[in-house]
């Protein structure tokens, strides 16, 4: 299907001559009780308020003078598309007779006079003369209290979102556009919405009443690439980097396009596939790119550390946090201390840690000695469960966790509070209500999120060694708790730049 979209305006219909008006203008005093003289145009032509265009020559007496009218600017679009097969024709009128009281339409200069629905006769003649086989169908643009005039932006976006909301077209069709004609506000409404619909369907029809030589169908539209840098710009803000490719996947050059299918796998957890991701992408850019240089070793180097995966999952969780996904958020963020413990184990098996030997026994701990069993003070015990709070447990009898320093007091809440938090709250199915319901499972009570993202990069960097200031930036030196910090840097610079090309 092949549909054309006008918007219209006074220009759209003119005349050749205006030998007839006055005689004509007298038969309709009763509508148009106002004195309006056609001024004189470009080329030889006149011009006069479509309302009034409208009534003087939609009546019986005007249809011997259809010699009068020119039709400047829908000659140069249908000299472009007349041959396109075009099925239907959706005609764009506006009607502001709720806007403007009586008293306001007394004076030749209210926009009550410029609305084009009284051209509608007239347009519908011409087009089935040009298109006899398309559908015509008006569509009118009609404010509903004086409130809501055709300049008032936000209103007119409205009423074309709720207009343009019952349409269907077949996913083959071409929507050819020409909006030039009409108020300022209805024609960016009617480009802004025509593209976020119908996207690379649309085809614009441009011209000039001046010179015909400038109309011409624009194939390709950088408004809507435009529209759709500021769509992925919100999205890759929201780490949704799935929804930045698809948008933007018609305009992406093949580096970016890698770079983003590197991150969709590190948003899906995958956090081994995502460095692997990495490393065949630089292998590809980096000969001429010092950041791909400098990332591809940065990644080697990273992900034969034991504990990296973990930082991935905490930075997972920020992510998550700010999405507004709450059980992820504590579900990622819980993962990388618990997930880290395990690894702890697994890396220190049948070794010593402060004279103590760590042996892992299937899913048992065993401890160099009997203690007090941590859960129950009045049983002693040997082994510790090797998954679960067991693995603090292991940790704090080969580590010594001392509540007392500021190094180990979030390792000690998290052993002693937050996983018992954990095991109430996974068991639960509403959830997680809110960002404050995590702070308080992590013992937060101040509702601050940075102390929530500290507490987390604290039980990390005691449990791995490491002394990383923050989880969600860079520091001063460079380096990253995450590599992906680094990675989503690069692509807001990347469509930053982006944003300034053609």
């Amino acid at each position: 299907m092949n549909v054309w979209i006008i918007t219209t305006g006074s220009s759209d219909v003119q005349l050749n001559r205006k030998d007839h008006w006055q005689n004509l203008l007298r038969n309709i005093r009763s509508q148009v009780d106002r004195g309006f003289t056609p001024t004189e145009g470009t080329d030889n032509r006149f011009l006069a308020p479509a309302r009034v265009m409208g009534t003087v020559y939609s009546q019986a007496q005007a249809e011997q003078y259809w010699g009068d009218l020119a039709f400047p600017l829908l000659d140069n679009f249908v000299g472009q598309i007349q041959n396109k097969g075009i099925d239907q024709i959706i005609l764009i009128l506006t009607d502001q007779t709720a806007v403007f009281s009586p008293e306001q339409r007394r004076s030749q200069h209210s926009p009550y006079w410029q609305d084009t629905c009284a051209l509608e006769p007239i347009l519908t003649t011409y087009l089935k003369g040009k298109f006899p086989q398309a559908k015509l169908k008006p569509l009118l643009l009609q404010p509903k209290s004086p409130t809501e005039g055709l300049d008032d932006w936000n209103r007119v976006f409205e009423l074309i979102q709720e207009e343009f909301s019952t349409w269907d077209f077949p996913d083959d069709s071409t929507i050819y556009v020409s909006h030039q004609a009409g108020t300022p506000a209805i024609s960016s409404s009617v480009q802004f919405e025509i593209l976020l619909r119908f996207g690379q369907r649309v085809k614009f029809l441009v011209s000039s009443e001046r010179d015909s030589k400038l109309t011409k169908i624009l194939e390709q539209s950088t408004y809507l690439r435009g529209i759709r840098k500021q769509e992925a710009k919100a999205l890759l803000e929201r780490h949704d980097y799935s929804g930045v490719k698809e948008l933007l996947s018609p305009y992406l050059n093949p580096e970016i396009q890698d770079l983003l299918d590197a991150v969709i796998q590190w948003n899906f957890a995958k956090f081994e596939d995502f460095a692997k991701a990495i490393t065949a992408t630089a292998q590809k850019y980096s000969k001429d790119n010092e950041w791909w240089r400098m990332v591809d070793e940065e990644v080697k180097e990273r992900s034969t550390e034991w504990w990296w995966t973990a930082y991935e999952s905490a930075y997972l969780g920020v992510v998550r946090l700010k999405q507004g996904n709450t059980v992820e958020a504590m579900f990622h963020s819980f993962r990388a201390v618990e997930g880290l413990l395990a690894k702890w184990v697994d890396k220190y098996n049948n070794s010593e840690k402060q004279g103590k030997r760590i042996t892992k026994e299937g899913k048992k701990i065993k401890l160099s000695h009997r203690i007090i069993a941590p859960w129950d003070n009045t049983k002693t015990t040997d082994k510790v469960n090797a998954y679960g709070q067991g693995l603090y447990f292991a940790l704090n009898f080969f580590e010594g966790v001392d509540k007392n320093k500021d190094t180990d007091m979030d390792i000690w809440t998290f052993g002693n509070f937050v996983f018992d938090k954990r095991n109430g709250l996974f068991h639960k199915l509403e959830g997680l209500q809110d960002k404050e319901s995590v702070f308080e499972a992590w013992e937060i009570s101040t509702g601050d999120e940075q102390e929530w993202k500290n507490r987390v990069l604290g039980c990390l960097n005691f449990v791995s060694g490491q002394t990383f200031k923050f989880l969600d930036q860079e520091e001063l030196d460079g380096t990253a708790a995450s590599l992906m910090v680094r990675v989503h840097e690069k692509l807001v610079k990347t469509l930053a730049d982006y944003e300034h090309t053609p």
